[in-house]
Parts: C-alpha cells; sequence; structure tokens
C-alpha cells in the first residue's frame, strides 16, 4: 500500500510530535524522524548528515509492522508481570505471553523472511531494467517507539491500551529504500494530485457482493476463451488508476507500450520464479510521466507474502466446497486475483502470454468459481465480515471504447 498521505492526515500532527519528543528522550535516534504507515510499515524519513545538502537523505527506512507489533505486546505482557491487579484471563495478556514465549521464534521467522526478500530482490533484478526498481537493503534493527506511535501501530487491533507510557526499542524487520522520484509521487509537491502517475493495481473480486453468475463470468473471460471479452465488467476489480491508464492506451500509443511491457514482465517473472507482485490496492507499481514527458513504470513495493506455487495446489485440491485454514484462504485470495488482473490486462493490450492459475484438468469453470467464491467468502475464512458491499461501477464517462 502507498506510504504518503496528504497533508491533512493526523500523521502529520505525529510526525512534528516526535521531533519534538526527539530533543529529550535519548532512545530517539537523531536520524530518523516518523512520516506515518502505510500498508505493512511503519515508514521513518532518514535526516541529511550535517553539512550535506537538503534536509534529508534519498532514503526512507520501512519498519516491518508484524514484529512491531509483536515487540509491543511483549514489552506489555513483561508490564502486565510486575502488576499485581493484572488478570490472567484478559485476551491480551495471553497474545501478549504468546508473543513473549515465541521471541526466539520471531528472530528465525525475521532471518527467514529476510532470506526470502533477498532471494525475490535478486530475481526481480534479473528481470526487470534497473531503472525501474528502487534500490532495497532489509536488514534486522530495533526501531524506536513512542507511546504515540505505538498507539497508531496498535490502533487497527484494538489494542491501544497496551501502549507503553514511555519509547521503548523494539526489533524488526527493516526496509532501506530510495525514495520515490517527486513525478511518481501520488501527490504533488505544491499540493494536489498528480494527474500524471498512477497506480498499478487490482481489487479483491471475493470481497465484493459480486452474483455468483457474474463472478463465473468473470473467470471464464478471463482463464478461457468461451466467454466475450467485457472490459467493464474487469474494471470494476482493478484500482481506478489501472483503468484509467488502460483507457488512455488506446490513444496514446507510447503509454500502451510501457503497460504491454509491464505486463508481460511481470507474467514471465511469475512463470519463471514462481513469485508474486503485491499489487492489490495502490502504489506498489507506479506508472507516470518522468521530466521528459515520456511514459514509464516504476516498481516501489512489489515484494508479496503470498506462495504462488501453494496457492495453485490448494486450487487444484479444491472440487467441493470444504474449509481450508486461514492462511490458505489468504493465498488463495491474492493469487487469484492477481492472475486474473493479469490475464484480463494482457487481452486487452494483446498479448498472448497468460499465467494458467486454474489447473488444466479442471474443464467446468463454473463448477470451480462457485467453490472459490464460498470458500472466500466463507464465515470460516473471514469471520470479522460482516457485509460485503457491491462493487462500485466503473464511471460511463471512464469508458472510451469497450472490448
Amino acid at each position: 500500500m502507498p506510504n504518503e498521505r496528504p497533508p491533512s492526515d493526523p500523521v502529520t500532527g505525529l510526525a512534528e510530535k516526535y521531533v519534538e519528543e526527539r530533543k529529550n528522550d535519548p532512545l530517539l535516534p537523531d536520524d530518523l524522524e516518523y512520516a506515518g504507515h502505510g500498508g505493512e510499515s511503519v515508514v521513518f524519513r532518514v535526516k541529511q548528515k550535517e553539512g550535506r545538502e537538503g534536509n534529508y537523505r534519498r532514503l526512507v527506512l520501512k519498519a516491518d509492522m508484524h514484529f512491531l507489533k509483536r515487540g509491543l505486546m511483549r514489552d506489555a505482557y513483561t508490564r502486565w508481570e510486575t502488576n499485581p491487579f493484572a488478570t490472567s484471563d484478559d485476551a491480551r495478556v495471553r497474545e501478549g505471553a504468546k508473543a513473549m514465549a515465541e521471541q526466539e521464534d520471531d528472530r528465525v521467522r525475521m532471518d527467514a523472511a529476510i532470506e526470502r526478500e533477498e532471494a525475490f530482490i535478486k530475481a526481480l533484478s534479473r528481470s526487470f531494467p534497473p531503472e525501474r526498481l528502487l534500490r532495497t537493503k532489509t536488514v534486522i534493527r530495533t526501531v524506536p517507539v513512542t507511546p504515540d506511535v505505538a498507539k497508531d501501530i496498535l490502533e487497527r487491533s484494538n489494542l491501544t491500551d497496551i501502549a507503553p507510557a514511555s519509547t521503548v526499542s523494539v526489533p524488526t524487520i527493516v526496509r532501506y529504500q530510495e525514495m520515490i522520484p517527486e513525478r511518481a509521487r501520488m501527490l504533488k509537491k505544491e499540493g494536489g494530485e498528480n494527474l500524471d502517475m498512477h497506480s498499478f493495481g487490482l481489487r479483491y473480486a471475493e470481497r465484493f457482493d459480486i452474483p455468483l453468475t457474474e463472478y463465473q463470468r468473470l473467470n471464464r473471460m478471463v482463464f478461457s476463451d468461451k466467454e466475450p471479452f467485457d472490459a467493464g465488467l474487469l474494471y470494476r476489480f482493478l484500482h481506478v488508476g489501472t483503468v484509467r491508464l488502460l483507457e488512455d492506451s488506446y490513444a496514446d500509443q507510447e503509454l500502451a507500450d510501457v503497460l504491454r511491457e509491464l505486463v508481460h514482465r511481470m507474467i514471465q517473472f511469475t512463470k519463471t520464479t514462481n513469485e508474486m507482485f503485491d499489487v492489490a490496492g495502490g502504489g506498489n507499481v507506479r506508472v507516470y510521466k518522468n521530466e521528459e514527458g515520456k511514459w514509464m513504470y516504476l516498481i516501489v513495493d512489489p515484494f508479496a507474502d503470498t506462495e504462488w506455487t501453494g496457492a495453485r495446489e490448494t486450487a487444484a485440491r479444491i472440487q467441493n466446497p470444504h474449509k481450508i485454514d486461514h492462511r490458505a484462504a489468504n493465498d488463495l485470495l491474492n493469487a487469484i486475483n492477481y492472475a486474473r488482473a493479469l490475464n484480463g490486462m494482457a487481452k486487452i493490450l494483446g498479448i498472448e502470454d497468460r499465467l494458467n492459475f486454474i489447473p488444466d484438468d479442471w474443464t467446468n469453470i463454473d463448477r470451480q468459481s462457485e467453490s472459490y467464491l464460498f470458500l472466500l467468502r466463507s464465515r470460516h475464512n473471514w469471520p470479522d465480515q460482516k457485509i460485503f458491499a457491491p462493487p462500485s461501477a466503473t464511471l460511463p464517462e471512464t469508458i472510451k471504447r469497450p472490448i
């Protein structure tokens, strides 16, 4: 997810407070400045060294949210142990105890995660030109977390009451990354939306209240040649920026060529490595005009934890609706939407290459689609989901040439 926010966002106040607290808190390093969080990371700007030009280095530090949260839970459990009024039946305490018990395992998990991500980045560098990638270095280090930043991290899990009263240092995975070029940012420096930059991304079809017949038609038209292609139906499950790009490409040959290169390379990358891009939502892959007014794409945060091969194996096991564990359901959700989006865009752009997600021996796509939709929307896999909203229709005026 994108790591940029409009100036009115409450993150601005947190950043200013972080700067003030740094003056009196020895745990807060001089070179970091809190910038907010996006997706799975807490983001810090890296200050420029004294005597160098500018306020910041062309570098950001992205701290992994998952391990930060677990570290904050361990800290809370340590404080709970010394509190004579704490109750052991508190769910938060039990979670903190679990995080504490698995502290050593967390280091093993972080080492394994970095090893896999580094292999992904190396494969990426072999598949894409270097100017299309942001340089990234991943390490394990401790990150200083103030009480307010801790509350920001814990808010999505309704755990703000366990936030520390003072700054704590938490070990986590950290990614040092080049800053996104000005022209590839979502917001212009002088304010307002950057209309020359669009996100390349998708939306999960199964997370919306799509009728089964429409879901079956969607899968038939992208995974087979048995259904007339309907770009309008596909557009409902793509990022709005991607829809703009595809529509504009009809009249802009340069943009069409850039999109063809991007989609073709992504398909080949997944076929070769069995790895996926994280393009859920928007911001991780961007298509924009550079200083010369030429279209180009930039890959920002492509690494997806989803295992492509495992997701296809899960799909192959599903002959009838039945329960699967949450991780398998999440992998399946990501993989089928990834394949559907790339295959659909390949058809629009005239690319012959496809991702083969549905197993070859499955001839009844409608039946398979019914199984997928049942599993991916079941309360077993999504117990917190009370209602699924209808997908927003693409605005008629954006459809220039239906396929």
